[in-house]
């Protein structure tokens, strides 16, 4: 690639406590800096405070209604009094208060896509990262699809070049996420894709542009930065179990369904049961508390009361907020039964045998991929003995699984770092 890059953008939609993405972010402020040392980085969020001191860099918020850390709004405090008082005002007569928020809305927006434009048009190089940023999953075709899109864009009107650099796309069913995918592509400079079903996914949609397929970049993770712990001598093994917020009306965005979360919940239960039953240890763990903490909750009241997270017992649940306490929380683990992609990730990296519980194709087609899927449940039809079937597979196997797991982090890290080399080494920028 060319053209010497002295400042750099990088734009996910991270920032609320979503571990894999901050792995991500790790990555990729790690491998440029160790290629452009005196590379200038900075981020582009969802929660700018949030990433500015998690990965002490500068951050600038991918949308104007972002909220901060302290949980106000991007408005300075006398603003927000105000706009507070005029909101409380313009309620009391229905149709002004209906014309003005649109309005007040699109005001807003024209502001922050030109303070961004700004900020874009300082940059030498705009990096959009992440997992599924071309995916309506969350919130529709405003959410993800429209903001790369209009990076995308704002780059282009800047004549800074774009590189979309291991993504994942789909589901894009809405025809606006399949017009700001196909165009965020074709307005990249370059693009790679973490699996070839988002490669196949947008060249469908008529994406007419050369794109690669790189693992995705987690895989790049150099563990020894972290100090992952040894797991400890114990009488028994332990399980890692990762409950998330399937279907949860408070958390769960892309479906809301009562019956169906608590179905889960009834059978992650069980199985939990099962474990303490066979001599197994467990402890609850996640990877994204904004959307797991209901789900952590509820499970814990569901276990026998000797087995309370909150108990001296065998059942263990210890919630943590950054990626080296997490991984050096996993390094513990045996065994790890996970519904997220990078949790699936993270246990290839730590050579841990996993079960993943699916809840969208990214997964099915990760575990298909490392010759894995025999070891993947949908997790809204899997049932207790289909898991633990599945589980007692997985313990007989699981000297096989560890070292199939360490050449795949092995194989997957070094194509990362030769994408990395491609893209951000200085010999090949002159």
């Amino acid at each position: 690639m060319d053209g010497t890059y002295k400042k750099i953008g990088i734009l996910d939609h991270m920032g609320w406590g979503n571990l894999g993405d901050a792995a991500l972010q790790e990555v990729f402020i790690a491998n440029i800096k160790k290629r452009l040392p005196d590379a200038c980085l900075i981020a582009f969020s969802l929660n700018p405070d949030d990433t500015r001191e998690r990965h002490n860099i500068a951050s600038y918020p991918i949308i104007w209604s972002y909220t901060r850390c302290n949980g106000s709004d991007s408005l300075p405090a006398k603003a927000a009094d105000l706009n507070s008082k005029l909101k409380s005002l313009l309620k009391r007569f229905n149709i002004f208060y209906a014309l003005a928020k649109p309005i007040r809305n699109s005001v807003r927006e024209v502001a922050h896509l030109i303070g961004s434009y700004r900020v874009v048009r300082s940059l030498d190089l705009l990096v959009l990262s992440g997992g599924g940023q071309l995916c309506e999953l969350w919130r529709g075709p405003w959410s993800h699809p429209y903001n790369v899109f209009k990076f995308c864009v704002l780059a282009k009107l800047a004549r800074t070049p774009v590189f979309i650099v291991g993504v994942g796309a789909g589901p894009l069913n809405h025809p606006l996420s399949k017009f700001f995918a196909k165009w965020s592509v074709r307005l990249s400079r370059y693009t790679s894709f973490r699996d070839a079903e988002s490669q196949a996914l947008l060249r469908a949609l008529s994406a007419k542009t050369k794109t690669y397929v790189y693992p995705d970049p987690a895989y790049a993770l150099d563990l020894s930065d972290y100090a992952t712990a040894k797991p400890e001598k114990r009488s028994r093994p332990k399980v890692g179990l990762n409950p998330i917020g399937f279907c949860d009306p408070r958390r769960w965005a892309p479906r809301e369904d009562e019956a169906i979360y608590r179905r889960y919940l009834d059978k992650l239960a069980a199985f939990s049961s099962w474990l303490l039953a066979h001599n197994y240890d467990l402890e609850v763990f996640t990877a994204e508390i904004s959307v797991d903490r209901y789900a952590i909750e509820d499970l814990g009241k569901m276990l026998p009361k000797d087995a309370s997270p909150n108990g001296t017992s065998r059942v263990t649940c210890t919630p943590v907020l950054n990626l080296k306490e997490l991984l050096a929380q996993m390094a513990t683990f045996d065994f790890v039964i996970t519904a997220k992609f990078h949790g699936v990730i993270f246990s290839h990296l730590l050579a841990k045998p996993v079960i993943a519980l699916s809840y969208h194709p990214k997964i099915d087609d990760l575990m298909r991929t490392v010759g894995h899927d025999r070891y993947c449940l949908d997790i809204e039809h899997f049932d207790v003995a289909s898991l633990i079937e599945t589980f007692e597979l997985l313990v007989q196997n699981s000297d096989d699984l560890s070292s199939r797991f360490r050449r795949t982090a092995e194989t997957y890290g070094n194509a990362v770092q030769a994408q990395f080399d491609n893209l951000f080494h200085p010999r090949l920028q002159e």
